[in-house]
């Protein structure tokens, strides 16, 4: 028996992708992908979340709360970047 030539075999068939051609590059993959919106009712439940997580966090690093500076330091860090996250979230 003989092997069927390349340009027969099922491996050699193009097969095209969602998005595009098989040969289209990421970047006009991810072009062509649809921008997804959030409802209103995710933004606020979204940004409520991270507000919570971060206010909580902010009072967690005060100096009465246990641990130590550097412990408190980082968690402050965290407090405020996801209260920043949260108002970057709503404004999207």
């Amino acid at each position: 028996m003989s092997n069927p030539p390349d340009s027969e075999s099922p491996r050699a068939t193009k097969q095209k992708s969602t998005y595009g051609s098989a040969d289209s590059t990421l970047v006009e993959q991810i072009g062509a992908m649809p921008t997804s919106k959030n409802c209103l009712s995710c933004r606020i439940v979204g940004s409520g979340t991270f507000a919570g997580v971060g206010a909580y966090a902010l009072w967690q690093s005060r100096a009465a709360a246990p641990g130590t500076p550097a412990q408190k330091r980082i968690v402050a860090g965290l407090g405020v970047a996801l209260c920043v996250g949260s108002v970057i979230r709503w404004l999207q």
